[in-house]
């Protein structure tokens, strides 16, 4: 755990491994003549996301690195390109420029002395700088020490109470998923999975229940059944349920949680399947968001649903054509394998639409057209529109990129089976929407959204920003905000 602090003091004066500040046209954020002269030395560069490292300074700290950015331009609405990848709103760019900051460092402390002019600023640039710290643990080797101190330079009677303890609550979260989803699949399955939720929650204020194959027959969850029926790992569903006295509202999170996507007997191409060890961190996200819910003593219950299933093509797999009944009865005909993630989901959503919720949010890296439509770094958000724009106001207040899509009632029609009540699979013109038609099938009349975020939430590319190669943690910070909201 990192130890943050915060500081109206002369930042020059603290000795750390590294002081981060900002750096425009104007100058630095810390308005230091050294700092302006080493800068002009080396023709550092003002451009969102440019990193400058200072050779000798006079100030204490080891080493100072500087980040572009507009100076001017920071604290507006307006968007800002930070480094050519991704236009951002509000508090998110710090998110965005404290990691760029620290990555690759190796800095034990770390002093943050950008603009902050809001606490929202300063949590946004402590995560940052402890995301930009992250490392993916090698197998065989002890685990690289991360971040242990932070010092975050804030203006003058800037209130700072409880901030420590939510920069760590959403930095912690967002490293769980990222720990979770690098995982090797031979080593996350679902019931390792379970474990890991019920280790995970022992000593905070939620309950757990895990069903396994035997439990889930019983309950009828036909779509979570088929999907594991090809491995020799059997599947689950977790139950968590925070519900703090005093709470009046009630909100459902469900994620996927196909620990590895084959395609199952719809095989996918081998380029690129390694990849699919990524296609439970719909399920990551909603555990990681009831653990930081339950951290920050968040006023409203949640009752959150994980369904956990690998998907294999071995000899009990099921089948393309194959009939399998759903949770409440709705028939489903198979027609592809590899669209599996909706029948898992389809299961957990109809189990939550049976309950008192006032609204239910499922997250899932449901389809390779959403990557097709949004690009690799905005998620697509579909649902009751009440819901959806909710959610997509709250990402926007995060710094996380979302973009709002209809459900188009005439996409239905693709998915008409002769045999069943519906199929799972339709056109492929408009792929991301004719998955959240499929879902919509099981929510009943209750308010709901579905947040598809098969690109960014697995960086296949080099670090950007906040985003650090492989897991990124995308739309945690969104789930949290619009649960802090709904009450």
């Amino acid at each position: 755990m990192t130890k943050i602090d915060f500081t109206t003091a002369d930042v020059t004066e603290i000795e750390a491994d590294l002081l981060i500040a900002y750096f425009g046209e104007e100058g630095s954020s810390i308005n230091v003549a050294s700092i302006d002269e080493a800068a002009k030395a080396v023709d550092a560069k003002p451009e969102s996301g440019a990193k400058t490292v200072l050779p000798g300074t006079d100030v204490k700290a080891r080493q100072v690195t500087l980040v572009g950015t507009k100076l001017a331009e920071l604290h507006t609405r307006r968007s800002l390109d930070v480094d050519n990848g991704i236009e951002l709103e509000g508090t998110g760019r710090h998110r965005h420029l404290a990691a760029i900051g620290t990555r690759g460092s190796k800095a034990k402390k770390v002093v943050l002395a950008g603009s902050y002019e809001t606490a929202d600023d300063a949590l946004q640039a402590g995560i940052g700088a402890i995301l930009g710290t992250y490392s993916i643990a090698k197998y065989g080797k002890e685990t690289e020490a991360g971040l242990e101190e932070l010092v975050i330079r804030v203006p003058e009677g800037l209130n700072t109470d409880g901030l420590a303890e939510r920069i760590e609550a959403l930095s912690s979260a967002m490293t769980l998923i990222m720990d979770l989803v690098n995982r090797a699949p031979n080593d996350l399955y679902p019931q390792v999975f379970a474990d890991f939720a019920v280790e995970k929650t022992t000593d905070l204020p939620i309950d757990v229940e895990v069903w396994d194959e035997t439990k889930l027959a019983e309950e009828g969850m036909g779509g979570i059944l088929a999907v594991g029926l090809g491995s020799d790992r059997e599947s689950r569903l977790v139950r968590l349920s925070y519900a703090p006295e005093g709470a009046t509202k009630k909100i459902s999170l469900i994620g996927k949680g196909i620990t590895f996507d084959s395609g199952g007997i719809s095989i996918k191409p081998a380029k690129g399947m390694e990849a699919m060890k990524s296609d439970m961190t719909g399920a990551a996200t909603v555990l990681a968001t009831t653990i930081a819910a339950a951290k920050l003593g968040l006023n409203v219950k949640i009752d959150t649903y994980l369904a956990l299933a690998e998907n294999m093509p071995g000899g009990r797999a099921q089948r393309p054509a194959d009939v399998i009944t759903m949770r409440g009865g709705k028939t489903v005909e198979v027609l592809n394998t590899d669209a599996e993630g909706r029948l898992v989901m389809g299961d957990a959503l109809a189990l939550a639409a049976e309950t008192d919720t006032d609204a239910i949010v499922d997250i899932a890296t449901l389809t390779g057209a959403q990557i097709v439509g949004l690009g690799e770094r905005t998620a697509g958000v579909m649902g009751t529109a009440g819901v959806r724009d909710a959610i997509v106001d709250a990402s926007a207040r995060v710094g996380e990129a979302m973009w709002s899509a209809p459900l188009p009632s005439y996409l239905l029609e693709s998915l008409k089976s002769d045999v069943a009540d519906i199929a799972n699979s339709g056109t492929r013109a408009g792929g991301m929407m004719v998955a959240g038609v499929f879902l919509q099938e099981f929510v009943g009349d209750k308010p709901w959204a579905h947040i598809d975020i098969a690109g960014p939430s697995y960086n296949e590319g080099g670090a950007w920003g906040a985003n650090n190669h492989g897991a990124t943690g995308m739309s945690l910070l969104t789930l949290v905000e619009w649960a802090k909201t709904f009450a």
